[in-house]
């Protein structure tokens, strides 16, 4: 069996992610994992199926008939489990342009995978203002502490509040 990833993005409309699951089952695959949400008006998502070598092209071919959607699919890399450790980061302020610039960058520096993020910005209630939140899941590398990566981003501005989830 083969593990595929396949991205999909088109305008919204009810019925995608029915379409999207039939597809994949019609065509002899097994949905595995997905991470799919609507921004804006568009559908945008990933999923990870899994799928015997035979029935590849012709699961490929079905998905690229589905009206309004565009699919990018890619074998999956399966890599032995690393030394690494998660943790769940949430980093949140003042909404202002550059900070997941900012955090990234920071990461980066600091040797750290970002396994997922989500962001959102909101109105602060009672306060008018937009507040911005991430919530990141880090894959870190064994010798560096979270008591380091938290020092590190706070020198970042003032007004970011970061939680560790331990």
């Amino acid at each position: 069996m083969k593990q595929l990833i396949i991205t999909v993005i088109g305008k919204d409309k009810t019925g995608l992610v029915e379409q999207l699951s039939d597809t994949v089952y019609n065509n002899h695959a097994n949905w595995l994992k997905s991470s799919l949400t609507q921004l804006s008006g568009q559908f945008a998502g990933i999923v990870q199926v899994e799928v015997s070598p035979q029935h590849i092209q012709q699961l490929s071919n079905a998905l690229s008939q589905i009206s309004g959607l565009q699919i990018h699919i890619v074998e999956a890399q399966i890599k032995a489990s690393s030394q690494q450790q998660m943790q769940k980061l949430t980093v949140t302020g003042n909404d202002r342009l550059g900070i997941v610039k900012d955090v990234t960058t920071h990461l980066h520096q600091l040797g750290i995978n970002i396994y997922k993020l989500k962001t959102k910005t909101e109105s602060a209630p009672n306060w008018g203002y937009p507040i911005f939140t991430a919530q990141f899941q880090l894959d870190l590398p064994t010798e560096l502490t979270i008591d380091t990566v938290q020092e590190q981003l706070e020198l970042l501005a003032d007004d970011l509040t970061i939680d560790i989830e331990q």
